[in-house]
């Protein structure tokens, strides 16, 4: 049986939500359809994102307008490790390798949550169709002793295209970086490619500037920064004039 908003806020008796939203598609479709179904509930609601300190520089503004537009509260959050000088050391995450999400975005939201009353809910976007496995068969309510909360998933039998659909129908602007052919608002490197970096340095150049930066850094260890099936040259990309 699926759990409708209303009724999750009810069965679980939770007092205070916190609605994770990464910049994308799917978490702003969970984050508006979950707050619009509960509007009358007179519980703590909040939006949280995480600056992870590579995230794309209009992530946070855009987050920003939408969310004084519905009228929404609003909560950036900050990891306590530094991206840059971790994978400068370290190096920088990989598929199978995944230290940012851990670090970067579920620490600060699992220590933030925590500290409002319980019972405490986060909403999550994930869909049907995701590509992660895991996502894919994740239950749609779960408790998380990390967090002392419940994880719900109020979209989770939505496809991608039901999403755009409902972005539509309450005219919810689609985030400006999906028209330059980004979809991932933290660029953290776990599943970078050429295209994708082509991309940042045709958009976002100072943050291509960075990536030079790191890679330069990383090489002092032997290594490259990014990876996808081999080393990936940031120095030929700079060189490359056109995204094709």
């Amino acid at each position: 049986m699926f759990l409708t908003p209303d009724n999750f806020i009810r069965d679980y008796s939770i007092r205070s939500l916190v609605c994770c939203w990464s910049g994308g598609r799917s978490s702003l479709a969970a984050t508006h359809y979950m707050l619009s179904s509960i509007a009358d509930f007179d519980i703590d609601k909040r939006v949280v994102i995480v600056d992870t300190g590579v995230m794309l520089p209009d992530v946070v503004p855009y987050a920003e307008k939408i969310c004084e537009s519905q009228g929404w509260t609003l909560t950036v959050l900050k990891p306590k490790t530094d991206y840059w000088q971790y994978s400068a050391r370290y190096g920088t995450p990989g598929i199978k390798r995944r230290w940012c999400c851990k670090i970067l975005k579920l620490q600060p939201i699992f220590d933030f949550v925590k500290t409002l009353n319980p019972q405490r809910g986060m909403v999550l976007g994930f869909r049907a169709d995701e590509k992660r496995e895991s996502r894919r068969k994740s239950p749609q309510v779960r408790y998380v002793k990390k967090a002392s909360a419940w994880i719900y998933l109020p979209i989770k039998n939505w496809t991608t295209m039901m999403v755009r659909q409902y972005l539509r129908q309450n005219s919810l602007p689609e985030p400006p970086w999906y028209r330059k052919g980004l979809k991932e608002t933290c660029l953290c490197g776990a599943y970078t490619n050429r295209k994708e970096l082509l991309r940042i340095k045709t958009h976002y150049p100072e943050l291509f500037e960075r990536f030079k930066e790191l890679d330069a850094q990383r090489q002092k260890w032997g290594r490259c920064a990014f990876w996808n099936g081999g080393p990936i040259s940031l120095s030929d990309i700079e060189k490359q004039k056109t995204l094709g």
